[in-house]
């Protein structure tokens, strides 16, 4: 009788860690550049076909449709959702491409090739189970940024949601641009920056420098974006974004960071309600 440990064969369906990566540097650049341009292009998009809907009652030339739409509530929320469910169905494209395009390089070790194929594109963007002590905590560090920069900004006399006031005041229903920005917005950014662009760069890098590198790298850009503020707000952007790339590091989930981002905006719409 033999006493060799008898093991079984590992299920196809067991999912596995990543042992592979999915961009080369350059490709991590060009697809920074080509995630943002789509973001900003998608947007522009939305407000283009959505710009005529909401102002029926005459014809608009492209200038209009831009110009009018930019600032309008319900074209604005119309174009959020639009952008959503767009970015979505792209970024799963892209990275269920390269896990194809991966798994079929002839260079591949087997046993990284057998991964690649079981390996899912929920895990690569973190939409994975997270613990929900370190959602607890991270929440907690959330609020004592927001206590620390509430102070500062009534400190001094800013006034980050002025740039509401059109969208709110045109928004019809209210509730949608409420859902848009609250919910939306946080989701498509979440799995934009802290999704896709996030892990791209931490797998060029070993151990934590790819953590630090991607949040850093990742929170730049997300401050940058957000132009519709001035360099203070921004800051406080940053800040927050920082915030979320630990959050997305640490819990190893997508799921928290959107938790936050949701919270956050939640806050502050709840805020600008009171004061408006």
């Amino acid at each position: 009788m033999s006493n060799k440990p008898v093991t079984q064969p590992i299920p196809e369906t067991v999912e596995v860690a990543q042992p592979f990566k999915l961009f080369t540097k350059p490709g991590v650049v060009l697809l920074f550049i080509g995630i943002i341009g789509l973001f900003l292009a998608l947007q522009l998009l939305g407000i283009y076909l959505f710009a005529p809907v909401v102002f029926n009652d005459f014809p608009l030339t492209t200038a209009q449709r831009f110009g009018m739409g930019s600032f309008d509530g319900t074209v604005t929320s119309y174009a959020m959702m639009f952008t959503l469910a767009a970015l979505l169905a792209i970024i799963y494209a892209i990275v269920r491409w390269r896990i194809h395009s991966v798994s079929s390089a002839s260079v591949m070790p087997a046993d990284f090739k057998n991964a690649s194929i079981n390996y899912r594109v929920v895990n690569y963007l973190g939409f994975k189970p997270f613990a929900v002590n370190v959602a607890i905590g991270f929440i907690g560090l959330w609020l004592l940024f927001v206590v620390c920069t509430e102070t500062l900004t009534y400190i001094l006399e800013k006034n980050p949601t002025a740039f509401v006031d059109d969208l709110y005041d045109s928004a019809n229903p209210k509730w949608l641009l409420i859902v848009t920005m609250v919910i939306i917005a946080p989701i498509y950014e979440e799995v934009m920056f802290r999704g896709i662009l996030w892990s791209a760069v931490r797998e060029q890098f070993a151990g934590s420098k790819g953590a630090w590198v991607a949040t850093i790298t990742t929170s730049i850009l997300f401050s940058i974006i957000h132009l519709q503020y001035e360099f203070y707000e921004m800051s406080v952007i940053f800040i927050l974004a920082m915030l979320l790339g630990y959050a997305r590091s640490r819990s190893g989930s997508l799921y928290v960071p959107i938790l936050l981002h949701v919270i956050n905006n939640g806050l502050a719409m709840w805020m600008y309600l009171i004061v408006s």
